[in-house]
């Protein structure tokens, strides 16, 4: 049998029962909206809103492990501000790596969809629900 879907029930599980959590935290710079209240914009509001939005994932405070509604896995880490996303994305590789807002998205590791293909990737949609769902926890 798979492992896939004790997988997806276990990213299921552990979402349901992180939606319980509360925030907390303190203020940061967001991008360049301004100022972010990471009280509102942590990992579990994040998270949370991406789940309404077909992403699977599983939140914490300040990183998110999950899948696109396309099948691209990945992580999220928030940081306290743009810059700082910004650096550790340098050191990064551009092409599996996204910076949205104050959070690093890299999804390295993923499969080619065929034969000869690049490994699959966060659509530029998928960037924006990412980045919408950020805007959404600030406001």
């Amino acid at each position: 049998m798979s492992k896939f879907p004790s997988l997806i029930l276990l990213v299921a599980v552990g979402t349901l029962l992180a939606g319980c959590g509360g925030g907390g935290g303190k203020s940061s710079s967001g991008g360049v909206t301004g100022t972010v209240d990471t009280s509102k914009v942590n990992g579990i509001s994040i998270g949370n809103c991406l789940n309404t939005q077909d992403f699977l994932v599983q939140p914490s405070q300040t990183e998110l492990d999950g899948q696109s509604p396309a099948g691209v896995v990945f992580t999220m880490k928030l940081y306290a501000s743009v810059a700082a996303a910004q650096a550790v994305a340098k050191k990064k590789s551009p092409k599996t790596t996204a910076v949205v807002e104050n959070a690093v998205v890299d999804f390295r590791g993923n499969p080619s969809p065929y034969a000869g293909a690049p490994p699959a990737k966060i659509s530029q949609a998928e960037i924006a629900a990412i980045k919408g769902c950020i805007d959404k926890a600030a406001s």
